[in-house]
């Protein structure tokens, strides 16, 4: 987390300490924006859908592929495009409520309705009842059998609080760069975050409650995130 924040701060004081990398910054960031919403979405579900697994097969399992590999990576390239969507969507609208610049009045706002409203009521339910959804085999009789008290303490407040930890403060570099750079630098924190994921889901096999703490976050993916 901490060398990801200091990448992404790396990325923010590029942009306004160097005119020369701040003009490339802008300049790709125009080209991904020129896509829209599609754009935005592919470029999220191939930065944290398929390189979290391409990092798996080629890192920890020495290139050998399963059929779990290639359903887990066609499965997170799904959530993360569903994701990717959103967050391009989100961000227009927390700009056009709470205008754009790097002040603490625009960023305090944008910062809580990100981390204590979209995070909570959407992007951590998303991820946990997606990814349980998926160890259950796509099940939804049991996974509704599950959906007690249980899973809120056991599932979703872990992905909350690991989500808090890396995106109160990536979100915050995040919005403190103008509109058309938000997604860019979304879609790096995210794919960086999704090379994490794997060794955080080997943990279920090993036992633990957090069956798969895919991180959620509009900054996550996960698994948070953004």
């Amino acid at each position: 987390m901490l060398a990801l924040l200091a990448a992404m701060s790396a990325v923010v004081a590029t942009y306004y300490c160097w005119a020369a990398g701040a003009a490339v910054l802008s300049r790709y960031a125009a080209w991904q924006h020129s896509g829209g919403i599609l754009a935005a979405a592919l470029a999220t579900a191939c930065a944290a859908g398929i390189l979290s697994e391409l990092s798996l097969v080629y890192f920890q399992n020495g290139g050998h592929w399963t059929r779990n590999n290639v359903e887990n990576m066609g499965f997170k390239w799904l959530l993360f495009f569903i994701s990717g969507a959103i967050v391009y969507e989100f961000y227009q609208w927390q700009a056009i409520w709470w205008g754009q610049g790097a002040t603490w009045q625009v960023l305090v706002p944008k910062v809580l309705v990100d981390q204590f409203g979209y995070t909570i009521f959407w992007s951590t339910p998303f991820f946990a009842l997606a990814t349980r959804w998926q160890i259950l085999r796509y099940s939804g009789r049991r996974l509704w059998l599950e959906l007690n008290w249980d899973f809120v303490t056991e599932r979703m407040l872990p992905i909350l609080a690991t989500n808090w930890m890396l995106w109160i403060p990536a979100v915050t570099l995040i919005y403190s760069m103008p509109l058309i750079l938000q997604t860019p630098l979304f879609i790096f924190a995210t794919a960086i975050w999704g090379l994490l994921l794997p060794a955080v889901t080997r943990q279920e096999h090993r036992g633990t409650s957090v069956r798969n703490p895919l991180v959620a976050g509009p900054g996550s993916l996960v698994n948070p995130t953004e």
